[in-house]
């Protein structure tokens, strides 16, 4: 009997000993991660801390060397991010530029050969010795242009006159520029009209579409356009 109650207290002591050596070993488990944690925390803080930062430049100077706190670390890494992302972005296209008018030459004259009123306006420029470019509609490469001229402009007969690629109207609105004496004006670029005195960029020149429906090229040479 003595024997019996020998073993059972030797069992009892043993599960005894297992438990407090589990819950120990769990109690320190705990701690541990309670210090890592601890640790990670002040080390963290301590990092971010301006004093200790400064700190951290001022022995580093002293020694040659720089430091870069975990901030500024991670401001330089999101900034060489944007800077990287930026040259991947493709670049914007420019719009190309879809109407008939360009403010790179003084004057064009879309018409025909074969109509009095282009060859008037032609004239004009030549006696007043104006660069211009003549586009002939006549031409087969350039009939298909016509109709975008006559959208752009609401105008419906030729010719159609531009300066500085801007749409005037036909002879009679090119005969009345110079009658005015605004021709110059009109001829200036957008960097020459921007040096210009008050008074000349306060002309404005109108627009004078000719929405006559006989074309200029049926009528006689002696009639106003």
């Amino acid at each position: 009997m003595a024997e019996t109650t020998e073993t059972t207290t030797e069992t009892t002591a043993k599960r005894l000993t297992k438990t407090a050596t589990t819950k120990l070993l769990a109690a320190l488990n705990r701690a541990d991660e309670l210090g890592g944690e601890i640790r990670d925390y002040l080390q963290d803080k301590v990092a971010t801390d301006p004093r200790y930062v400064n700190a951290r430049k001022r022995v580093a100077k002293l020694l040659g060397k720089s430091y870069v706190s975990k901030e500024e670390a991670t401001i330089k890494a999101e900034k060489k991010a944007q800077a990287v992302a930026a040259v991947a972005a493709p670049t914007p296209q420019k719009k190309e530029h879809k109407g008939f008018g360009d403010a790179s030459i003084k004057a064009q004259i879309f018409g025909k050969k074969s109509c009095p009123w282009s060859g008037r306006a032609i004239t004009l420029l030549e006696r007043d010795k104006v660069d211009y470019d003549f586009v002939d509609l006549e031409e087969p490469e350039h009939e298909s242009k016509a109709l975008g001229l006559a959208s752009e402009t609401k105008q419906n007969t030729v010719p159609y006159v531009y300066l500085r690629g801007h749409f005037i109207g036909g002879f009679n609105a090119l005969s009345e520029v110079v009658r005015l004496g605004q021709l110059e004006v009109a001829l200036m670029s957008k960097e020459e009209l921007a040096a210009a005195p008050a008074h000349i960029k306060a002309v404005e020149i109108v627009a004078r579409p000719n929405t006559d429906e006989v074309a200029p090229a049926e009528l006689d040479a002696s009639a106003p356009e």
